[in-house]
């Protein structure tokens, strides 16, 4: 794939609209999730309360309803955790692609002489760096463009000179190594954008958060007997674990955001940009 090429993808996903639910840290999205549900038990409650003294007693299997969300809800959340780990897993190893597919354009560059080899790893070098910044700043829109844009021109530089040596007629064993390789490095770093822009659907995220605030209020809804201690208790953990457990999924799905950072590449990828001289 050709530089005009990725540049036009690249030009694509920055025009991609980006949702509320992926631009909210997803700590601040369950610790609303958490307070949401708290504030759904008791209300719940106060409709239960008001329903069952004008209906007398209640009618239908409306406890039933209860497990049956709690079982919808582990349902959904056990689909988009699968998404989630997925994903992490997929970044995590298109990360390490990139810095093998870095490893073997920068070691063709020994095929040239020393003079233009020396040129290779300075262009390398430059570009190596701007992936680091690219990968380090994901989280700050400038700080990520700027590095975006330096890769961009590195990676144009690379490509021109890699270009200029093939006309060489004394330069074609090098060129046929060296372009496929190049190609190779500019691929898989379209792959890495468009890969961090593919997201768990918001729509499935909402459904979860839904779920658990609908429990909460049937939680509270079929609760007969007045608030005590002990039913504070058990509901403050049911929401905290629950938001918790939410808090991994979607954290799982940002794998360059959150806590828990498929980085793994990245080290692989600082080590060659400190192997250059």
């Amino acid at each position: 794939m050709c530089l005009s090429q990725i540049s036009f993808e690249i030009n694509q996903i920055r025009a991609m609209e980006i949702s509320l639910i992926h631009k909210t840290d997803s700590f601040i999205l369950c610790i609303i999730l958490f307070v949401a549900m708290l504030v759904m038990f008791p209300l719940g409650r106060i409709a239960g309360t008001a329903w069952r003294r004008s209906e007398d007693e209640p009618k239908g299997g409306v406890s039933s309803i209860l497990s049956a969300l709690f079982g919808l809800s582990a349902f959904v959340l056990a689909f988009t955790f699968g998404m989630s780990a997925s994903r992490y897993s997929n970044v995590r190893e298109i990360i390490v692609e990139e810095a093998n597919d870095m490893g073997t354009a920068l070691l063709r560059s020994d095929l040239y002489s020393d003079s233009v080899r020396n040129e290779f790893r300075h262009d390398f070098k430059d570009y190596i760096e701007a992936r680091l910044a690219y990968y380090n700043s994901i989280a700050d829109t400038v700080l990520f463009n700027k590095a975006k844009r330096d890769a961009e021109n590195a990676g144009n530089a690379l490509w021109s000179r890699a270009i200029q040596q093939s006309k060489l007629s004394n330069m074609l064993i090098p060129s046929n190594q060296m372009i496929p390789a190049l190609n190779s490095m500019f691929d898989i770093a379209t792959t890495i954008e468009m890969t961090l822009y593919a997201r768990v659907p918001d729509l499935i995220v909402y459904m979860l958060f839904m779920l658990a605030l609908v429990t909460s209020f049937i939680a509270g809804f079929t609760t007969s007997s007045g608030m005590r201690r002990k039913d504070w208790i058990i509901i403050t953990m049911f929401a905290l674990l629950s938001s918790m457990v939410i808090y991994v999924t979607l954290d799982l799905s940002r794998p360059m955001r959150g806590i828990i950072r498929a980085d793994l590449g990245q080290q692989v990828i600082l080590d060659l940009s400190r192997s250059i001289k």
